[in-house]
């Protein structure tokens, strides 16, 4: 099966009409089963560039080609001039012959450039593929983005409820995702242990507004489930001659069974004990902490939220109550501990807000990165570096923990992430550092981005609970298999003293795939 992808003309606004032709030219050259706009048609979505843009797409001779909405098709009410002039918002397309089935959904919201898919169009993505075949390929389309992209600078304007996109999109077993919104090309394998999901932005065909050096794109993705083959593909058009450049090429689905298996490490998790005269929850504190000193592990991780607003009194009772925990213990700072008196306080009572752990076997780098008095975080372009020097030696398990997440969780809004985590992100994965620990939104989760584990936590002793569970930290049991290693997370709930495995990854030791050479292409290619 194969799809040819394009995104982001914006056509009418800041595009290139020489380059927009040349990439018509090369879609109408190439051999494709179906095309794909991913969204962002038009410049600011009013009736002249929708007329104008008309006229490009009668150029574009393919089919079966599909659209969906961008967010500056949407603004100045351009939502009814895209189903007028261009066809519906939301589509489903079933290729029965090729065991396929792709829908898509609008994720714009009016004249925002942030998105929100909404229960609806989540309910639906449960409706057309929870029950479909597994030999089925499943796919959606829709503009923003859900994991942060490199090279796009502040982390902005993705989906607001990203984190239950990306649940459901795991749930059901959907195996591509393709996205536009970002203006540069970019692929992450995504996955809850068994099955991956590609997760994969398209560049701008032909606007002026480019990212770095990659410019103006298109992307070629050849799928097989039967055959077990993907191929993914970036077309530099504004190269002469053309150019391609291999992002993945490969297994589709490559889960390694374990089989013998060796403890290697034990990880605690802990997060927001929000120490404070209102929020704080003392018997679950004491419970967890009894349960904790009672297992062995490594070390215990407290990623964040240490205090409840960072007051002096908060930090004298963090320091007496955390010291009754007997483990090696690294703490890193939450943003309520960041209030700027926190500020000042957090190295006095607490210790260095970039704690660093080794032993025989991991190598745990803390940093902090949180702003004054605000709720989103920052890492930084010099504490990257550091963490990609920290973690040349392959030779130990390399953990990073910060507060803030990445990877948006389920259930909450979509705000309290890294600004900068598309290319934290992209450092992390890229260097396949084994593991990152979080803590925000107090809820806790865990995925695989490529060959990275994620794991967030929730609360340990707040009031403020997010879940029905209770009060929980999470067990990170590490162990070394035949082929990789084995990442075990558990959840144990204070209250019920009952302990719930929320994720298993088995991850080989080698990096795959192999880089390929860039190539260049004919300009009239049949791929």
């Amino acid at each position: 099966m194969r799809f040819i992808l394009f995104s982001d003309t914006h056509i009418g606004g800041r595009y290139d009409e020489m380059i927009l032709m040349k990439g018509i030219d090369f879609i109408n050259s190439v051999d494709g089963d179906i095309f794909i706009h991913c969204g962002d048609l038009t410049g600011s979505g009013t009736l002249a560039e929708y007329e104008i843009a008309r006229l490009y797409l009668e150029k574009i001779k393919k089919k079966p080609f599909f659209i969906v909405p961008g967010n500056h098709d949407c603004k100045n009410v351009g939502d009814l001039l895209f189903e007028e002039i261009v066809g519906d918002r939301f589509w489903v397309k079933t290729l029965e012959n090729k065991k396929t089935k792709i829908l898509g959904l609008d994720s714009t919201e009016p004249d925002a450039n942030t998105g929100r898919m909404g229960p609806k169009s989540i309910k639906r993505i449960y409706e057309e593929f929870e029950d479909l075949p597994e030999y089925w390929l499943k796919v959606l389309v829709f503009h923003h983005q859900t994991l942060p992209i490199p090279y796009t600078g502040r982390e902005r304007s993705a989906i607001k409820d990203a984190g239950d996109v990306v649940k459901a999109i795991l749930d059901c077993n959907i195996h591509l995702v393709f996205n536009g919104h970002r203006h540069i090309s970019n692929v992450y394998k995504m996955s809850d242990g068994v099955v991956n999901a590609w997760i994969i932005n398209v560049g701008t065909l032909s606007c002026k507004k480019t990212r770095y050096r990659e410019e103006y794109s298109l992307t070629v993705v050849d799928a097989s489930l039967k055959k077990n083959n993907l191929a993914i593909r970036s077309i530099l058009l504004k190269k002469e001659p053309v150019r391609e450049v291999v992002k993945y090429s490969g297994k589709f689905q490559r889960f390694i069974a374990p089989m013998n298996k060796k403890h290697l490490a034990t990880i605690i998790q802990i997060g927001n004990t929000a120490f404070s005269n209102s929020r704080f929850r003392m018997d679950n504190f004491y419970k967890g902490i009894e349960t904790i000193n009672l297992i062995p592990c490594d070390v215990v991780v407290h990623c964040g939220e240490v205090t409840g607003a960072s007051y002096v009194n908060e930090f004298q009772r963090a320091k007496a109550l955390l010291s009754q925990i007997e483990k090696p213990l690294i703490v890193v700072p939450g943003d309520n501990d960041a209030f700027p008196l926190g500020w000042d306080l957090f190295p006095e009572y607490i210790g260095d807000p970039n704690p660093y752990f080794e032993n025989e076997k991991l190598i745990v780098k803390g940093f902090n990165t949180c702003l004054i008095d605000e709720q989103e975080g920052r890492l930084g372009r010099g504490n990257t570096k550091e963490m990609i020097r920290t973690f040349e030696n392959k030779s130990k398990i390399g953990v990073v923990t910060f507060h803030h997440s990445i990877i948006p969780l389920p259930h909450s809004k979509h705000d309290a992430e890294l600004i900068d985590s598309g290319d934290v992100l992209s450092a992390i994965v890229n260097h396949r550092i084994n593991l990152v620990l979080t803590g925000a939104k107090n809820r806790s989760g865990c995925w695989q981005v490529n060959d990275t584990v994620f794991v967030n936590a929730g609360t340990l002793s707040s009031e403020n609970i997010t879940t029905r569970y209770g009060n929980s930290f999470n067990i990170i049991t590490i162990s070394q298999t035949d082929k990789g290693k084995l990442y075990e997370i558990d959840e144990y709930f204070i209250e019920t003293n009952q302990r719930k495995t929320i994720g298993v990854f088995h991850i080989s030791d080698k990096a795959l795939p192999i880089r390929i050479p860039d190539r260049s292409v004919p300009n009239t290619i049949h791929l």
